[in-house]
């Protein structure tokens, strides 16, 4: 029988090792039911508890090719921690007459199996909420204690080995000197261009847009308050500006928001109410020039056929 082996390791204290051990034990439960593998599908630090797995899809598609008989998994919560999207998949692969195999789970492939691969399945979705609860508890403790959760701190801040967020100082000067430029003047566009001459990066290493920008010109941080969830801690950081910096830039930003497009003078439109006026005089002239020459067309004709008939 033709199987493939589907093996996926989430972010959560897992590594590139623990897909090497599933293909082992997978490629070992093959060997001794003398099953031939065919195929590899490895999904890598992406959770079970989503479908949005870019080689989970593509295997579910080419079951339609009909080259595999079996999708071989090292246990059944590498395939889905959720049942319902778990009897979907299944059922898609069903349709192609394919099944699901577990390397260390021993189903049969009955009435009983049934039971049992229900239960497995309940207790990995079960294990997927609880871990699930016990992030989000950690976060709001860390969040409590003004705790990094492992989100990207922003240019101007670093990470210590016990979450606390200190000022990069050599960051945080350029944070500084793109506050002072706006609050100057200067528009956002110049200073982006400015900062991509100069090779200067996100805190994500990109280059500067508009969008990232402006989020760094609106980041509270930079004042002290540490952000979860929407609330906000005032001195739950450490300070980059001072608040009359930032809130002169807040003013200005909403102010050029709410102002309107800039327009053109009159004079760059051929359309406005000046220049419809010279359009209709210069008409006026055209039409009256225009029967002039007619006129004289036609008393040039009337003068030719007088001399004509002589």
């Amino acid at each position: 029988m033709n199987v493939v082996i589907y093996a996926r390791f989430s972010s959560h204290s897992q590594t590139e090792q623990s897909i090497e051990g599933q293909l082992k034990v997978c490629y070992e439960y093959a060997e001794s039911n003398h099953y031939t593998v065919v195929g590899e599908y490895i999904d890598r630090a992406i959770s079970g508890t989503t479908d949005n797995r870019a080689e989970f899809q593509r295997m579910i598609s080419d079951s339609d090719k009909h080259a595999f008989e079996s999708v071989l998994v090292y246990q059944l919560d590498r395939f889905a921690r959720n049942r319902y999207d778990s009897a979907i998949n299944k059922a898609k692969l069903k349709k192609n007459g394919v099944r699901v195999l577990s390397a260390k789970e021993n189903i049969a492939n009955d009435a009983s199996g049934i039971l049992v691969e229900g239960v497995l399945e309940s207790m990995a979705e079960y294990y997927s909420v609880e871990l699930s609860q016990k992030i989000h508890r950690g976060m709001a403790i860390n969040a409590e204690k003004c705790l990094s959760n492992g989100s990207n701190p922003g240019l101007g801040f670093k990470v210590d080995a016990e979450r606390r967020f200190y000022v990069d100082e050599e960051e945080a000067a350029i944070v500084r000197e793109i506050y002072e430029r706006y609050a100057s003047g200067e528009t956002k566009a110049e200073i982006i261009r400015d900062l991509k001459r100069r090779r200067v990066k996100t805190s994500l290493g990109k280059e500067f847009s508009p969008n990232s920008l402006s989020h760094l010109l609106s980041n509270k941080r930079y004042i002290g308050v540490y952000l979860y969830k929407g609330k906000e801690t005032p001195g739950g950081m450490p300070r980059i500006l001072d608040d009359d910096l930032f809130y002169r830039v807040q003013s200005m930003m909403n102010k050029n928001k709410n102002a309107p497009a800039r327009t053109h003078g009159e004079g760059e439109y051929l359309l406005t109410t000046q220049n419809l006026r010279f359009v209709h005089v210069d008409f006026t002239f055209f039409i009256a020039g225009l029967v002039v020459i007619v006129g004289i067309i036609i008393a040039y004709i009337a003068i030719k056929k007088r001399y004509w008939f002589w």
